[in-house]
């Protein structure tokens, strides 16, 4: 009697992106505009003000976009936000992003 055979699948599974390089670093807030992006969960009220208020601190003339402007990244609308971030961040002359805070 032979034993049966299987085909194997390999667990970590075959990449389907491509990785690209990141851009240069800010390297001085001064000045900048920072823009934020939420999934309007994890408690983005409360953080973000937080972020804000010390960030302001340490660079008076930095200006922020807040996560409301740009949509939920993480709701019933996430691939049309998704989309739309390039000619957003554009639009606004985002120098950074904070992304993902809360918990």
């Amino acid at each position: 009697m032979r034993e049966p055979g299987y085909k194997v699948v390999w667990p970590l599974g075959k990449l389907v992106y491509q990785r690209l390089s990141l851009g240069p670093r800010v390297s001085d807030l001064k000045g900048k505009t920072m823009c934020e992006l939420s999934d309007w969960i994890f408690r983005a009220e409360e953080v973000f003000p937080m972020i804000r208020e010390l960030l302001l601190g340490q660079y008076p003339s930095i200006k922020f976009i807040e996560y409301s402007v740009f949509g939920n990244t993480h709701g019933p609308k996430e691939a049309e936000v998704i989309a739309a971030l390039p000619d957003q961040l554009h639009k606004y002359g985002c120098d950074a992003v904070i992304s993902g805070v809360g918990g």
